[in-house]
């Protein structure tokens, strides 16, 4: 259930920023890629998808919601689990020409496991680093976006390795 509400939430989030701003002079971008995500709390690490959707604030600054889909399916299909992990974040553009660009990006989110996990859900804090190559319409981005994941317990970090197109 608890699943199913962040799922909800995430995507009514996601609608939310696909409108147009007013007075707005660059579109909303969406992007979607490939991730490798690894956990420091019982070695876990697994292939997903990840989905997010970015509205400029102004030429430099943008405001991003995503949320990656992760399945730690190494071990065989009796010992795999899943893990959701939306997040808000701000990006910072550095453009090094008109073809590249360097960001930077941080912000806040949750790590909800569910399936066969001895891992804890909870919030995150993430920093991270990705570079952006412009293709025609579109872009190819690579990032890697480490975070913090805050469990009643321990502190685990979270590391994501992100590949995909910005539409």
């Amino acid at each position: 259930m608890r699943c199913r509400l962040c799922l909800l939430l995430v995507f009514g989030l996601m609608l939310g920023l696909a409108g147009p701003v007013q007075a707005q002079e660059q579109q909303s971008r969406f992007g979607l890629g490939i991730q490798v995500l690894g956990s420091t709390a019982g070695d876990n690490l697994g292939p997903g998808l990840h989905f997010r959707a970015s509205t400029p604030l102004n030429p430099d600054v943008s405001l991003a919601i995503g949320s990656g889909l992760t399945g730690y399916i190494f071990q065989g299909r009796d010992d795999a689990a899943f893990a959701l992990d939306p997040k808000v974040s701000a990006i910072v553009s550095f453009s090094t020409n008109n073809t590249q660009a360097t960001y930077a990006l941080g912000g806040v989110g949750a790590y909800v496991p569910f399936g066969d996990i001895d891992t804890e859900s909870g919030p995150t804090f993430n920093l991270g680093i990705g570079r952006a190559w412009l293709l025609r319409e579109s872009s190819v981005f690579f990032e890697l976006n480490p975070g913090l994941l805050v469990g009643e317990e321990s502190t685990t970090l979270v590391v994501p390795l992100r590949v995909g197109i910005i539409l």
